[in-house]
């Protein structure tokens, strides 16, 4: 299958750019996995930048263009298709209670002109006026003429019945595996189906985005419900969206009024809980109190696809024919029309609004270099001018080569299990290495410890070694290692395909699986990777693994993070002495003479994460690794002496005085 334009999404941003590109004469094929799951259908649809007090100045312009897109742009829809979009601009109150006072919740006084838009100011009469019936503790409130509402469900329905119509081709059912990219550029995405290609990709997968591209974008679960109003009011009580603390009432002309909506970040956990019903229906019900004898029609859930900075991704990607689409969180519904008019612009017209400099996802790379300072006290290691070694030694070394990659550090170390950040950044810099490893599902997930992980090392001078944590099968670590690659290239690393390969199934002693981990090498070698494997001291399994091409063989000295020195000091030097690639120690080291030991035995590098970050000055102790893997190697190099089972005196006996 080929196709001018390949869209990612069957949401309401991968609807609307479909239309949009395929009324500018492209051709253009949409992947959806399961169309009811998108979080277009799970919203609101509110329009209301004014009410949300968008504080972002480009994320206000943003929203503000696509609100005056939206007459137009529904009326060009319901031509189309002869159905309606529920499209209602029938403007938003968002009423303050007593202890808010009259500056309200979002701290804006009365007497200020906030924003281009209008908006006014209305006290307890007047707000009354409005709409009546409004909880006794309403003390006034603001008022958005040119906010509104959307019918959601009805706009999704509205986009998918017009790409059909114009002949967009859709693909239900698809799952994408891994987006395949070589050079630079896209050459095909993954998919049950097999390899589909196009031309042009769009990745518009909302809060599922990063299980393709390591995108910081992660799932806010909201949970919403709606009521009905009842036969007996005859007429509809409530003709104004209303924004309040913690809740919105979103009024339907079909007599549904939808309520909304919790922020949770709890992952793709699915259902609706007591919880979360319940605080909504309190909070709406204080609101506007008559809803309390309405009666319940329907609960649900959705995932928003949220940013760091709570901002779009939009437009140019690390590839040249990759735009992305995704990460608009609480406002897919309102920037549906503007974003489809920005990508359609930027790949058929090849314009790019200047607007789009602000949603570009190189904004959560490394601004600056981190730096920090050595040690106080690293002067009491070094000789008097303040180097590592001596200068007039006359032993040679050849430098660590990885994959054709070279490297004058033999530490590697990890990022894992630090107390902070800020730990963690001086640890690396006094350790001196040039390779760390990044646990690609950690950073995805944002995990304890690995919030802003992707941004807090300059990857300038640091080699990134994205590994395969967390993985029980072969399967999952062919998956995690393909997404640690396009991390990589998003922080700039355009060339790094280097992989740490984890395969550990064992929950109690994290022993790697020797037959998932030969199996998952096997593949990754063929898709490109270098390949760094986690395995026993295993001397046959290490040959095996240097014969299907890794780059690498990463043998334990003990359990991972034991601390327990080197354990599997035989099986080590077998490896060593039959390896023809490098042989890293990893796991089980947790003092510095245990690492010079590894070293001493002709390793070519050891891996450290824990022995450093549990220390209790985990900087100071990164320092003596440093210094221990110089030393064993050192060592290594210049030869032990032979060991004898009787003394030798270390002074001559010849010419002493009698």
């Amino acid at each position: 299958m080929t196709s001018d334009i390949l869209i990612i999404g069957g949401g309401v941003i991968g609807l609307a750019c479909a239309v949009e590109l395929k009324l500018r004469g492209a051709g253009v094929t949409v992947l959806c996995r399961n169309f009811s799951d998108a979080a277009s259908h799970a919203a609101a649809g509110m329009l209301a930048p004014d009410a949300e007090k968008i504080s972002n100045g480009a994320m206000l312009s943003l929203c503000w263009r696509s609100r005056f897109l939206y007459p137009r742009w529904t009326r060009k829809l319901e031509d189309l298709t002869g159905l309606n979009t529920g499209y209602w601009p029938c403007g938003i109150l968002a009423p303050v209670y007593q202890e808010a006072g009259e500056q309200g919740a979002g701290g804006r006084s009365k007497d200020k002109d906030v924003s281009q838009s209008s908006t006014y100011w209305l006290d307890k009469a007047a707000i009354e006026q409005y709409q009546p019936g409004l909880g006794a503790d309403v003390i006034g409130g603001w008022w958005y003429p040119e906010d509104g509402q959307v019918d959601n469900r009805a706009l999704v329905k509205v986009l998918r019945t017009a790409a059909e119509s114009l002949g967009v081709e859709f693909k239900d059912g698809v799952t994408v595996d891994a987006i395949a990219q070589q050079q630079g550029k896209v050459i095909g995405v993954q998919t049950n189906l097999g390899l589909l290609h196009a031309s042009h990709y769009v990745l518009a997968a909302g809060a599922w985005a990063n299980q393709l591209l390591p995108l910081p974008v992660i799932p806010r679960k909201g949970q919403m419900l709606s009521l009905r109003v009842p036969e007996s009011v005859p007429e509809l009580p409530l003709t104004r969206v209303l924004y309040g603390e913690n809740i919105y009432i979103v009024p339907r002309r079909n007599r549904s009024i939808v309520l909304g909506a919790t922020s949770e970040d709890v992952g793709f956990t699915a259902d609706n809980t007591p919880d979360g019903i319940q605080s909504l229906l309190q909070a709406a019900i204080r609101l506007y109190p008559q809803l309390a004898n309405y009666p319940i029609q329907e609960m649900w859930w959705g995932f928003r696809p949220s940013t760091a900075d709570e901002l779009p991704i939009l437009g140019n990607s690390h590839c040249d024919n990759l735009t992305l689409a995704t990460g608009h969180f609480r406002n897919g519904i309102l920037l549906a029309p503007v974003t489809a008019e920005l990508i359609a612009d930027l790949i058929w017209e090849k314009k790019a609004d200047p607007l789009l400099a602000n949603f570009h996802y190189s904004r959560f790379q490394a601004q600056s270099s981190t730096t920090t300072s050595m040690l106080t006290h690293s002067a009491n290691f070094t000789n008097r001018h303040g180097n590592l070694q001596p200068t007039d030694l006359t032993i040679q070394d050849s430098s660590l080569i990885i994959a054709g990659k070279t490297f004058q550090s033999r530490l590697m170390t990890g990022t894992g299990k630090y107390r902070s950040i800020a730990e963690m950044q001086q640890s690396v810099a006094a350790s001196g290495c040039q390779i760390v490893t990044v646990a690609v599902r950690r950073v995805q997930t944002k995990a304890p410890g690995h919030e802003g992980l992707a941004e807090a090392l300059d990857w300038n001078k640091i080699w990134m070694l994205p590994n395969t944590a967390g993985c029980q099968t072969a399967e999952e670590a062919i998956r995690v290692a393909r997404l640690g690659r396009e991390m990589a290239k998003l922080l700039g690393q355009e060339d790094n395909n280097f992989v740490k390969l984890e395969v550990i199934p064992d929950a109690k002693y994290l022993l790697p699986d020797p037959i998932g981990t030969l199996q998952a090498a096997e593949q990754l070698v063929k898709e490109g990777f270098a390949v760094l494997p986690y395995i026993n001291a295993d001397p046959m399994l290490a040959k095996r693994l240097e014969e299907v091409g890794c780059a690498t063989v990463m043998p334990l000295a003990a359990p991972i993070g034991s601390g327990q020195g080197l354990k599997t000091t035989a099986n080590i030097q077998i490896i060593i002495e039959n390896a023809n690639i490098p042989v890293v120690v990893d796991a089980g080291i947790g003092a510095p003479s245990e690492a010079s030991e590894a070293m001493e035995l002709g390793a070519d590098a050891l891996l450290i994460n824990s022995a450093i970050a549990l220390a209790q000055n985990a900087p100071a102790m990164a320092y003596a690794m440093n210094l221990a893997a110089v030393a064993g190697r050192m060592a290594y190099l210049a030869g032990r002496m032979p060991m004898k089972n009787y003394a030798s005196a270390s002074s001559p006996l010849t010419g002493t005085i009698t």
